[in-house]
């Protein structure tokens, strides 16, 4: 069995979120002020993968996650998108994107730049 690209792109985005320390992270979503999914989708409608594995879709700034994970609903990734969602009105704060993989950028480094793009647009 072979793991999918998008959980080490989450992975190095989650460590890079953890390192900064700036939020405390939770595993349920209920708990969460913010949910920041990770994409290979715009966030206007698309597939989302969060850090632990798990799949879903975004819908009008709702994330509905899949009953059974699925790496194969969306096409070959070019691009990442990094959304802030306030996890009670499902209104989009922020959202940017990183091109995916490449010798000069690193294949799963597109999570770390999006945490750094977040952290500046933070300091404004």
């Amino acid at each position: 069995m072979t793991r999918p690209v998008y959980q080490p792109l989450a992975k190095t985005a989650l460590a890079q979120l953890k390192k900064w320390g700036r939020f405390q992270i939770v595993t349920d979503k209920s708990q969460a002020d913010l949910i920041l999914p990770l994409s290979a989708s715009p966030p206007k409608g698309g597939h989302v993968i969060y850090s632990g594995g798990q799949t879903g879709t975004i819908d009008s700034g709702q994330i509905h996650e899949d009953p059974v994970p699925n790496y194969l609903s969306s096409g070959p990734a070019r691009a990442a998108y990094l959304t802030v969602v306030d996890a009670k009105t499902g209104k989009s704060l922020w959202t940017d994107s990183q091109q995916w993989g490449g010798v000069l950028t690193g294949r799963n480094s597109a999570g770390a730049r999006l945490i750094s793009q977040l952290k500046r647009e933070m300091k404004k």
